[in-house]
């Protein structure tokens, strides 16, 4: 049987053919693309977000602790409309803010990351006209204190004049509310109840309705629906459930389409029937095929709009329809790697009725096994893995071809949104720990642990508690992370180390890919190789590090400081044949 076969070639980073252009359109964007992004300097990470009710197309955000006492006002796309000064109260810790029925606007002073903060509250003022004014005052405080535990929270709505306050916690999300308002006494918040599934939440928005409650976390989005003014039922109820890698901090309705921000100042917008029907979110990462696509003949390749497809959402798809069976029509532009290692090739494929089977190429081999895009619901953005390879340092050739389809399907037809191609060599998932030290010791413990000379691994060593300690082993979670929240504990100012031993069957050049919360200091053999001091995320290869690796076994000694909740890290070398071996002892 002679299959028709049509080819696709496209590029990581910027092609050298000309490209096609993509929808003038900006913000007509998908939901896993950033609609928008603050261009304000001063709003440095927006922690709060609400829809207005009285002034179309504005969005009112804040800042988190640190910064001015200020609301800002931007349209859609994060622009800035106007900076409004609140006068009456400072910004400790703004972590969240709510909109009411009157438009008024509440500003949540409820962040207490060290659970022991005994001046939390909630502030009011009138929502401001952001095409006018420039300053407006509180109107009313409303201090509180918790039932039972002092906990930090970022999450915060309002029901009928009533504020409800979401905590932070890592293995639960309860909810609470004021019992009554009487401005400047102290409340103690009366426990609404536990979220079924939520934990960690970041933030809160509830439906002008009332009758959907979106919470969010750096990585989930829940959304609750149920009876309005039963909040008690709704978030005991089964949640429409949506992972995503948007490092969410705040969240708010706009009808029944959500409005997202992130630690990056990306704003995402997320139409209803997305989460109702939990698709998949693709990584915020991908590379669009519509801005790297070249053409080499004119043939049956275009760029098609979502809605012009049937999928009514924004953003658009290269997409190929014509199957010739005596020829191989095809789009060409490079893909371009910095290391040569092994490389996971991610593509993001539509799936409908007419849609046809892919086989994916990678500098003329084969990845993985052909995959089927038909389905009988018509879906854009499915993440599809075809597996990993060996990619060249510079210029690779991918190609896609059209190998047949369902019987079913009633056309050979392939949607390519975007790509990814992130490494694949094995991370490290064993180390051996040690700590937590105080930051303040950390020259004389580095001193200790780095003279050059393989560690003994039964040594004893004082932690900043005073208690003995020794190496100990740890395993990594999930993708990976090694959490040292989670093993050593969250104690701020603090510093652990993680130590690994690789085996080289010969001397050979790799390179070191790591990923921290936060800061992060790393020695090969006894001699530093790395540092960088940062309170961030943790992202798998954010720093590449090159290096020699000695023929045998090899010391990875790595330092990370805790600057404040979660810290750990994500390491692997570059291995392109696939012959490095991890251990947490050298001789075994």
């Amino acid at each position: 049987m002679i299959r028709p076969l049509v080819l696709l070639i496209f590029a990581l980073g910027v092609g050298v053919c000309a490209a096609v252009a993509a929808p003038s359109d900006a913000p007509d964007t998908p939901p896993w693309k950033p609609i928008g992004k603050y261009t304000h300097p001063d709003i440095q990470e927006s922690s709060g977000i609400v829809t207005s009710q009285q002034f179309e197309g504005v969005y009112w955000t804040l800042n988190d602790s640190g910064n001015p006492a200020t609301l800002y006002a931007t349209k859609i796309d994060g622009e800035l409309i106007q900076e409004i000064a609140v006068r009456g109260s400072n910004n400790f810790d703004w972590e969240a803010l709510g909109i009411d029925s009157q438009n008024r606007l509440w500003i949540g002073e409820i962040g207490n990351n060290s659970r022991l903060r005994q001046d939390l509250k909630v502030i009011v003022v009138s929502e401001p006209d952001p095409f006018k004014d420039t300053e407006v005052e509180v109107i009313a405080s409303y201090p509180y204190q918790y039932p039972n535990e002092n906990v930090d929270a970022e999450g915060l709505f309002i029901v009928g004049g009533i504020p409800y306050i979401v905590s932070k916690e890592r293995e639960r999300a309860v909810l609470y509310r004021f019992p009554t308002l009487e401005p400047d006494v102290k409340q103690v918040l009366v426990r609404v109840g536990e979220f079924a599934e939520a934990q960690f939440i970041t933030g809160a928005g509830l439906s002008e309705d009332g009758t959907r409650l979106a919470v969010c976390t750096y990585d989930t989005l829940w959304v609750y629906n149920g009876v309005a003014n039963d909040l008690a039922e709704m978030i005991q109820g089964t949640p429409w459930h949506l992972p995503h890698s948007f490092s969410g901090e705040a969240v708010c309705f706009d009808g029944y389409d959500l409005v997202l921000t992130n630690e990056g100042r990306d704003l995402y917008r997320l139409p209803q029937f997305w989460y109702e029907k939990e698709f998949p979110l693709p990584p915020k990462d991908t590379q669009s095929m519509a801005l790297h696509q070249g053409r080499e003949h004119s043939l049956a390749a275009e760029i098609e709009t979502y809605r012009a497809a049937g999928i009514d959402i924004g953003g658009s798809h290269t997409v190929l329809t014509e199957v010739i069976a005596e020829a191989e029509p095809s789009l060409t532009v490079p893909i371009e790697v910095l290391h040569e290692d092994i490389y996971r090739i991610d593509v993001m494929l539509t799936h409908g009725p007419e849609y046809g089977q892919v086989e994916l190429h990678a500098n003329g081999t084969v990845v993985g096994t052909p995959y089927d895009c038909y389905a009988a619901e018509l879906t854009a953005g499915t993440l599809v893995s075809f597996g990993s390879t060996p990619l060249n340092a510079g210029t690779n050739h991918i190609k896609f071809g059209i190998v047949g389809k369902a019987d079913a399907a009633t056309g050979y037809k392939i949607g390519i949104d975007s790509y990814q191609v992130p490494h694949a060599s094995p991370l490290v998932k064993h180390y051996m720990i040690l700590g937590p030290f105080p930051r303040t010791d950390v020259e004389t413990i580095d001193k200790t642990l780095t003279p050059g000379n393989r560690l003994d691994l039964k040594a004893t060593y004082t932690d900043m508690h005073g208690r003995a300690i020794e190496w100990r082993e740890a395993t990594t979670v999930g993708d990976g992370f090694l959490n040292l929240g989670t093993n050593l504990g969250f104690e701020s100012a603090a510093v652990g180390y993680a130590l690994v031993y690789i085996y080289a069957p010969e001397a050979t050049d790799s390179v070191l890919l790591l990923g921290s919360d936060d800061g992060a200091t790393v020695w090969l053999n006894g001699s530093e190789i790395y540092r960088i001091d940062a309170n961030r995320p943790p992202i798998p290869d954010e720093d590449a590090v090159p290096c020699r690796l000695n023929a045998g076994w090899n010391e990875v000694l790595c330092k990370v400081s805790q600057e404040g909740w979660g810290w750990g890290l994500y390491l692997r070398f570059t291995d392109v044949d696939g012959v490095l071996k991890y251990n947490i002892r050298p001789e075994e």
